[in-house]
Order: C-alpha cells, then structure tokens, then sequence
C-alpha cells in the first residue's frame, strides 16, 4: 500500500515593525530558513511589494497524517512575535487512503506516454 500525506498551509501576517522590503525580506527569510529545517517547502506567496503584509504558503509530505499535524503544530511558534498573524489556513490531505494502487497500471495509462 501507497501512503502520501501532504498537509498545506497559509498564513497571512502583518509585520508591524518593518518600515521597507529588505526589513521584510529579513523576517520573510528568517521564518523560510526555520520552516526548511523543519522539513517544509516554504514560498512568499502574497503582497511581495508591500512592505507591511505578506502571505506565506508551506507545505509538508509524509506517510502518516499524525505526523504531519506534529510538524504542523511545532511551526506555529515561529509565526509569534512582532508579527499579528491575521489569518491561518491548513488542510491535511491523505491522498491514497485505504487505497491500494498498482504502479504498473498507472504507467500504462500515462497520457504523456506516445500511443
């Protein structure tokens, strides 16, 4: 059996301290490095000219969803601080739940695959 877990998250802050994009740039960097260490794909996905908002998307994959909510939740600390966070998202997706799948059979069936 194939497991994948994959758990995304959004969240939205306002940083109140910084006054220009490279004090924006220090703290965007700051928490994607943290993230990465932790495991996580990290993007700025959102108000990338203004100085004061940004949107950070993450995600995390793994082959048990328990151990994507652990890592999900040991991150949200670094979110705290000078920064109001105003808005969080997360979803958790198991994508092959009590399924089983025959990779042979997929392979057959690529549509990139030339007929």
């Amino acid at each position: 059996m194939v497991k994948l877990v994959v758990g995304v998250g959004q969240i939205t802050m306002i940083l109140r301290q910084a006054q220009s994009l490279k004090e924006k740039r220090h703290v965007v960097q700051s928490l994607t490095q943290k993230l990465k260490n932790r495991g996580f794909t990290v993007t700025e996905c959102g108000y990338r000219d203004e100085p004061k908002r940004v949107v950070m998307g993450f995600s995390y994959v793994s082959d048990s969803a328990h151990e994507v909510e652990l890592a999900f939740d040991k991150i949200l600390p670094y979110f705290l601080g000078d920064h109001e966070i105003v808005e969080k998202k997360r979803e958790i997706v198991d994508f092959f739940d009590e399924e089983t799948i025959d990779m042979d059979d997929v392979m057959e069936n690529d549509p990139r695959e030339p007929y």
